[in-house]
């Protein structure tokens, strides 16, 4: 059995990018830019966040036992998250430029541009895993979030490995 070249040229002899690389790659760069904002808001995002936890918890209102735990594991979360704020930045920062890097590298069909990708989501689960522990893992989005959608991307892109052919 002969292999084909999955690789179609355009008429000026330029490589098509397969459509499954170049819709993966567009999101892969509207994420990164959004994760950007998310990374370089965090200090805000967390003193607002500890601020609301605060006025909630003497606003007067009952809280059921369930919520006040809740916003108590919330608020540790977003102390330790306080105290890493550096070194947490700087992973989300190296994390985005290996993502961008990988996906431009896979818009030119290379296959080293993958394992760059995967290195870049790979990078803040661990280091966030790393210097938060479980703590982060406060319901079922923050788990999506910083696990089941990198997960999902990793494989999307590596159905798509038969076009990376440098």
């Amino acid at each position: 059995m002969t292999e084909t070249n999955p690789i179609e040229l355009n008429s000026d002899g330029k490589q098509i990018i397969p459509s499954g690389i170049n819709t993966l790659t567009i999101l892969t760069f509207i994420g990164s830019g959004l994760s950007l904002v998310f990374v370089l808001l965090t200090p805000f995002l967390n003193k607002l966040f500890l601020g609301f936890m605060d006025k909630a918890r003497s606003s007067g209102t009952e809280l059921t036992a369930k919520q006040m735990a809740d916003m108590e594991k919330g608020k540790a979360v977003l102390e330790l998250t306080s105290s890493n704020m550096i070194p947490l930045m700087a992973i989300g920062v190296v994390s985005i430029a290996l993502c961008i890097l990988g996906a431009v590298w896979m818009r030119k069909l290379k296959k080293d541009g993958f394992w760059i990708y995967v290195g870049g989501e790979l990078l803040p689960v661990v280091g966030n895993f790393i210097l938060l522990g479980t703590d982060q893992f406060t319901g079922v989005t923050s788990i999506l979030m910083a696990v089941a959608l990198p997960l999902l991307f990793v494989a999307l892109y590596f159905r798509q490995m038969k076009y990376l052919v440098k």
